[in-house]
């Protein structure tokens, strides 16, 4: 971290860095009541299927 603060100065995305260092820091936990009292339960994507539908997204793997 210290040639981002030197050149915080005078590069934005170091300033901006050094401003959100506390989120590598410290865990951020977030409820997600709302989201289940607004679908009822919590929606899962198998990973198997996520990942080769991001594979076929990027142009990795023909489409299905």
């Amino acid at each position: 971290m210290g040639l981002t603060t030197l050149a915080a100065p005078f590069v934005p995305v170091f300033r901006e860095l050094r401003e959100m260092r506390y989120l590598w820091r410290h865990p951020i936990r977030m409820s997600n009541a709302h989201l289940l009292a607004t679908l009822g339960s919590e929606p899962h994507t198998p990973l198997d299927e996520a990942v080769r539908r991001t594979l076929e997204g990027l142009g990795c793997l023909p489409q299905a």
